[in-house]
């Protein structure tokens, strides 16, 4: 990995300097998550209801059935999974509307609230950050991470197009 003032590639070409943005990239991003998620487990979620409002943060309101299946679990387990997330009031289920005989798992206005809490959080620790960046640093940064959400976005139509064809 780079240190903050050694040259970016030391010579060796764009396959080096990809390589040094993705180690520092993923470097900051798994400390952030792992910072994230032992503050989460301190309090009054495990993980695996952690995922459970991931998913439905992500997703929005999901069967039953298929939120066994993105957990890997059976009905069964998912059931007791999310009879423990209602009584502490983070999911809620309810009959779908266009079939009642569905059972559809949904985030509470309590359960949503994690994840702003979350966001409120991260970018307080960002900007503690970003505030000790020189202006021109911050110039840098903004343009590559205004060029990485524009990649992200061709590949993501690139992936629904080849998904819809």
């Amino acid at each position: 990995m780079a240190t903050i003032n050694a040259p970016l590639t030391n010579g060796a070409g764009r396959k080096a300097l990809v390589d040094d943005v993705l180690d520092e990239m993923v470097s900051i991003r798994m400390r952030d998550w792992m910072g994230a998620l032992k503050r989460w487990q301190h309090g009054a979620l495990s993980m695996v209801h952690l995922n459970v409002t991931m998913l439905l943060n992500s997703y929005g309101p999901l069967p039953m059935s298929h939120l066994a299946d993105l957990l890997d679990v059976s009905v069964a387990s998912a059931t007791g999974i999310i009879d423990r997330m209602e009584k502490r009031g983070v999911v809620e289920r309810r009959h779908s509307e266009t079939d009642r005989r569905i059972v559809e798992v949904h985030l509470t206005p309590s359960g949503s609230t994690i994840f702003s809490t979350m966001d409120a959080e991260r970018r307080s620790r960002l900007e503690r950050l970003v505030g000790m960046m020189r202006d021109e640093d911050l110039a840098a940064l903004l343009t590559g991470l205004r060029a990485l959400r524009a990649a992200r976005d061709k590949v993501m139509a690139q992936h629904e197009s080849e998904g819809a064809g």
